[in-house]
């Protein structure tokens, strides 16, 4: 069975990173899988897309939520009312230069409908994802 490179470079981290599940998503795009921090961003045609962060020590402390498990999506200020409408339960983050972080909580009911819709996001090319 062949594979394109980025089926393979998606498949090289699937024992490493959290919710590989993700990674079944992400095939269609030019994928790029990045360990940082502890944690591993991934980056699609060139753009930081997600933050995958399963750790058992925060990176920062976070109000009701210190273990920082789950998905971090990129956007932009200029996305962010649009996708609020896609993600109503998943918490918002403004940082300066206009940059937003969507953390999506490995606790939340639709956590995995969530990230999915963000993967598909991501494949179909939406531009309000990624920076």
């Amino acid at each position: 069975m062949a594979f394109t490179l980025s089926q393979y470079r998606l498949m090289r981290y699937a024992g490493k990173v959290p919710y590989v599940f993700i990674l079944d998503y992400l095939t269609g795009t030019d994928n790029v899988i990045k360990p940082m921090f502890g944690c591993h961003g991934i980056y699609a045609n060139g753009k930081l897309c997600l933050f995958l962060m399963n750790r058992e020590r925060p990176l920062t402390r976070r109000e009701g939520s210190p273990m920082q498990k789950g998905v971090y999506i990129a956007a932009t200020a200029d996305h962010a009312d649009s996708l609020k409408e896609i993600f109503p339960d998943a918490e918002f983050e403004y940082l300066k230069a206009g940059k937003v972080w969507i953390f999506v909580s490995e606790t939340l009911a639709g956590f995995e409908q969530y990230v999915i819709a963000a993967c598909e996001m991501i494949t179909s090319g939406d531009k309000r994802i990624g920076r």
